[in-house]
């Protein structure tokens, strides 16, 4: 009986010894990664909510500054001066490690509102947009007006 539980235990020891862990940077999903030098990180931005988009095969999440992130619990529709809006977009792919679950892939956009002092006095929000991998800026304003709206019309998620 003694040399079962001996047995048992070395087994027990050997088979947790095995793995197969990858290095915490393979983990990481580098496609979806928005590039440095946008300094998106210093920006100091919230997860105001986030979206797919089933039929462009797109998920997006909208970040806000504290001020943004205020205005949008609150549910106003009086933007203050100083909110930072920024919406960012990339293409759904498959998750590998998760049977079924589907996962930021190549980034597509990047739109940024920001609400500023107007020439008058009045609060204006301000739209630019960035796309591709490298975020280029794109100079197309057709839609900016529908676009601005869009992303103040966003509702935010239930937070603890």
């Amino acid at each position: 009986m003694k040399i079962t539980y001996i047995l048992f235990v070395a087994a027990v020891f050997i088979l947790s010894a095995c793995n197969n862990r990858k290095p915490a940077e393979e983990l990481l999903n580098k496609k979806a990664a928005i590039p440095v030098s946008f300094n998106f990180s210093k920006a100091g931005l919230k997860v105001i909510t986030s979206s797919i988009n089933k039929k462009a095969q797109t998920m997006s999440t909208l970040y806000g500054n504290e001020l943004a992130l205020k205005t949008a619990i609150s549910g106003s529709t009086n933007y203050p001066l100083g909110e930072n809006l920024t919406l960012v977009t990339w293409k759904q792919q498959d998750d590998d490690r998760w049977f079924g679950a589907r996962i930021p892939g190549d980034l597509v956009s990047v739109e940024v509102v920001k609400t500023i002092s107007s020439n008058t006095g009045n609060t204006i929000a301000n739209y630019q947009r960035f796309t591709g991998k490298e975020l280029v800026t794109d100079t197309d304003t057709a839609h900016q007006q529908e676009r601005i709206s869009y992303i103040f019309s966003q509702k935010p998620s239930v937070m603890p």
